[in-house]
């Protein structure tokens, strides 16, 4: 078939894929002048009865993936029929799909099965709060773009809440990675795509998936009745606390598994927590081979050789990342480089953070301490060629004359709760005040905890 010049207003530049009944195109939308990706199906199909069916789920996936605007989701723009086909126009991402980024790595390392995870079930909470059960989550619909971020794109098999396309009694997704109860027939629900997720995890830990068989029909006995081998009995150095989270998101009955995409989340965090994961040396992914373009930077364990495009001095990022170790362990150093790499602005790099931690009293206390050292750090910035203001007539100066002892016990006492950067944060408040008590509460505001603030006020008191 010759290349279209234009499908609606839309021009054609190529041809992405190929398939039985149309084709997906990269196209311009010369109004917005942005590129998109158009999926076709053509006329002849439109107009056969048999099809009916793929008709039905082409529309549905229009209608569900409308509806979602989330990071995370291949983003739907229009629908539309003309004399040739009927075309979904959709977000043009490029990356490479999750199944063959699997084929080539083989398994991932701790670190992007978190990055993949915490995307995936992110994009499925926002996905299920708004009625769309996806239904056929699998590698092959998920691609990764730079910098390990992910797209879920393909609802053609989408259950919507307010749609009757889908009956029960159908089967329909992909047998390596559909739930029991969706192989059985009858109705699904989130925790289905949760089930779906899991599998994915199970792929990205241990290089193989839980239900391969030689035959659909094996495939569909294992995914029924057999439990799969725990990952730390195929891969030694997988953690063990990962045997009994799989265990539970791969349950056969939807009542033993996660409930939420949220309740998944949690559970994946506590486990990568108590995993200590380890990061790669820059440059080399899990298999030995070159990362996915872009995604160098990400990786770099060398802090002198990470460019950081946010306006943080070196001291509040080390801050930032000693409040997210209490919360998330050895993972936090590395995140917190890879965010300053790719964030575009504070609030971004903040926001992205705060994802890492539970919801709940840990992820609103770090926001706040943040929040302060942001604060601090743009209130304290005084350009070079600023003159000193005049000092009012009378106005007391600080003293700045804290004895030796009194600024060691207080790097003491501070050392406990943020390591290190206490030497750096005593030198600051003490340049700044010369009343003690201000300096220990100038200190205690570096503290993410109300309870362990007044233990460390306490202490110097």
């Amino acid at each position: 078939m010759t290349l279209p010049h234009h499908i609606g207003k839309y021009e054609i530049r190529r041809e992405i894929g190929k398939g039985a009944m149309g084709t997906v195109y990269e196209g311009f939308d010369p109004v917005i002048e942005r590129p998109v990706a158009i999926k076709t199906i053509l006329a002849e199909y439109l107009e056969s009865v048999e099809s009916a069916a793929a008709i039905a789920r082409f529309k549905r996936e229009a209608q569900a993936g409308g509806r979602l605007q989330h990071p995370a989701i291949v983003g739907v723009y229009e629908y539309g029929e003309d004399e040739r086909m009927a075309f979904i126009v959709m977000e043009y991402v490029e990356g490479r799909q999750l199944r063959r980024l699997m084929r080539d790595r083989g398994r991932f390392e701790l670190i992007d099965v978190f990055e993949v995870m915490k995307q995936l079930l992110a994009a499925l909470d926002y996905s299920h709060r708004h009625g769309v059960v996806h239904r056929d989550i699998k590698p092959a619909n998920v691609m990764v773009l730079r910098g390990m971020k992910i797209k879920v794109m393909d609802f053609g098999v989408a259950r919507l809440e307010t749609s009757s396309l889908t009956q029960v009694g159908t089967v329909m997704g992909t047998p390596t990675h559909i739930a029991p109860e969706q192989l059985l027939g009858l109705a699904a629900d989130g925790r289905a795509d949760l089930w779906s997720a899991g599998v994915i995890l199970y792929e990205l830990l241990t290089g193989r998936g839980p239900f391969v068989a030689e035959t659909p029909a094996t495939v569909m006995h294992h995914v029924l009745h057999v439990d799969p081998a725990p990952p730390s009995t195929l891969v030694a150095d997988v953690p063990s606390i990962f045997d009994e989270l799989l265990a539970r998101a791969l349950a056969k009955k939807p009542d033993d598994r996660f409930q939420s995409a949220r309740d998944f989340t949690n559970a994946l965090l506590a486990a990568f927590v108590k995993s200590k994961p380890t990061v790669r040396p820059a440059g080399r992914d899990a298999a030995g081979s070159p990362p996915l373009p872009g995604c160098d930077a990400a990786h770099a364990t060398d802090d002198k050789a990470i460019s950081l495009p946010l306006p943080l001095p070196a001291e509040t990022l080390a801050e930032i990342e000693s409040s997210l170790i209490r919360s998330i362990g050895p993972l936090a150093k590395h995140l917190v480089r890879k965010v300053a790499t790719q964030a575009k602005s504070l609030d971004e790099f903040c926001s992205t953070l705060a994802e890492s931690i539970p919801e709940g009293a840990e992820r609103s206390d770090f926001l706040q301490h943040v929040e302060r050292l942001n604060k601090a750090t743009s209130t304290s910035a005084i350009p070079a060629t600023a003159s000193p203001s005049p000092s009012p007539m009378g106005a007391a100066k600080p003293a700045r004359a804290f004895t030796p002892a009194t600024l060691a016990e207080a790097e003491k006492r501070l050392a406990d709760y943020v390591g290190p950067l206490a030497k750096v944060l005593i030198k600051r408040a003490a340049s700044d005040t010369g009343d003690v008590n201000e300096l220990y509460r100038r200190l205690a505001e570096h503290i993410d905890s109300e309870p362990e603030r007044r233990a460390f006020l306490k202490s110097l008191h």
